[in-house]
């Protein structure tokens, strides 16, 4: 393992929230399964009777519909998705058998989870100062943030952030990516796009050398669209913040449901069951592993 995946395991683990848990503690057991370590997550309680709750009377999840996040497989009729899947594992490392799932839009979510109409978020959300304030929430469980998409090949030969200079660049609207790009005055130029279809096209016609595009998002889109004649740099070193590691909303206070849960996403990231579903959806290594600025 190099540098950057030591330092991306240690920056994971190291942000886990053990709120109110008491060494040793077995309030409650439940009967999730052990990881091959003999850990089992549902042994880290501390008394707030939250875990035992939610294994009691179940959990509701709340989520976006939003393909390959979280979404209906037509062909089986079951949820799935990167952060479906990823909850989904987690819970039943913690014994939690009992689901339901509501549905929402974005702006629903946060206040959705203050009031209890739903007890988990199960699309992601980063962590805010403001949002500190009125949730809680889980370990860290994936990174995703700019990433350079080029024409097949890479014809300008783009590598680095700073190779950029004297190009043509294009990003999204409403991302920040957007403002970085806008405060360098040595681009060609700087097209933004509505939407990622419309930026491909302009990419794969030449009219643009480069793409800054969200990993999560654009991975998503190429899933749907996988003969498009582009690449990733591998090279790329983004520069989005440590924001940007998806996490999971949690009620304020409920600090046994968040250190079991929190205690179940740990050991998935270690023994590669976080690692394998993100794989699945095209995402992988540099979405656990990557540190901004880390060469």
């Amino acid at each position: 393992m190099n540098r950057r995946a030591i330092m991306g395991l240690a920056a994971a683990a190291g942000a886990m929230p053990l709120v109110g848990w008491t060494a040793g503690s077995r309030a409650f057991a439940a009967d999730g399964p052990a990881f091959a370590n003999g850990i089992v997550p549902a042994n880290y309680v501390g008394g707030d009777g939250s875990y035992a709750k939610y294994v009691k009377d179940g959990i509701r999840l709340g989520l976006i519909e939003s393909f390959p996040v979280n979404y209906v497989d037509k062909a089986t009729g079951k949820r799935t998705g990167w952060n479906t899947d990823i909850v989904l594992a987690a819970l039943d490392k913690c014994g939690i058998t009992k689901i339901d799932y509501v549905e929402g839009p974005w702006e629903s979510m946060v206040p959705g989870l203050q009031s209890a109409r739903f007890d988990l978020l199960a699309s992601d959300v980063h962590v805010t100062p403001e949002r500190v304030q009125i949730i809680d929430f889980s370990i860290p469980v994936f990174w995703y943030g700019d990433i350079l998409v080029v024409p097949k090949g890479n014809p300008a030969g783009l590598t680095t952030w700073d190779s950029l200079a004297g190009h043509t660049i294009g990003s999204a609207l409403g991302v920040p990516y957007t403002d970085w790009l806008n405060a360098r005055t040595d681009l060609k130029g700087h097209p933004i796009y509505k939407d990622n279809q419309t930026a491909v096209s302009d990419l794969v016609a030449g009219r643009i050398d480069g793409y800054l595009a969200e990993d999560a998002n654009f991975t998503g889109f190429l899933s749907q669209n996988k003969d498009l004649p582009v690449d990733i740099v591998a090279s790329y070193v983004p520069h989005s913040g440590l924001s940007e590691w998806t996490r999971f909303g949690i009620r304020k206070g409920e600090n046994d449901f968040n250190n079991v849960f929190s205690h179940a996403i740990a050991e998935m990231f270690i023994d590669g069951t976080t690692l394998a579903i993100l794989q699945k959806y095209g995402l992988g290594q540099r979405n656990l592993f990557v540190i901004p600025g880390m060469k």
